[in-house]
């Protein structure tokens, strides 16, 4: 018999630095009883996973904050075969401090893709590209008002 179906959330906004609204966020989490991981500083990321309507009422709290640029960008299920669980299924929110710590968590329960896409840090995602016009790249000119076109 397996237990309910779980899904994993992704949400960023534009930092997490206030200490008193940190620990709402985290207490928050622990009452919702989802689990997962917070990136603290610019840009904060919240990677958690709990059932659909803790979730549900984990955002609605989250929102409530008014944390500055607030998205919750995706939400998906997550494989009833999938055995790695984000903190190891313990109930709240635990603190990372850079991005290369959530990338690699995710890695370790196999949607590290899933997390660069979704946070436009996948090739060609999220960047501006490069303007290219009839093989023509423009570069900056050493003077402040004229540029030079590079064949």
């Amino acid at each position: 018999m397996s237990g309910p179906q779980l899904f994993l959330a992704l949400a960023r906004m534009h930092h997490i630095s206030n200490p008193p609204k940190f620990r709402r966020l985290k207490r928050f989490a622990t009452q919702a009883n989802v689990s997962g991981f917070v990136k603290t500083g610019k840009p904060g990321v919240l990677v958690f996973e709990g059932e659909q309507a803790s979730i549900k009422r984990f955002l609605g709290n989250v929102r409530g904050l008014r944390y500055l640029d607030f998205h919750h960008v995706d939400t998906k299920p997550m494989p009833v075969s999938q055995t790695r669980r984000l903190a190891g299924a313990k109930n709240g929110l635990q603190e990372l401090k850079d991005m290369s710590e959530l990338v690699n968590v995710t890695e370790c329960i196999g949607e590290k893709g899933w997390f660069r896409v979704q946070m436009g840090m996948s090739k060609g995602e999220g960047f501006i590209q490069k303007i290219c016009v009839e093989n023509m790249h423009y570069l900056p000119n050493r003077t402040k008002n004229s540029r030079q076109c590079d064949t």
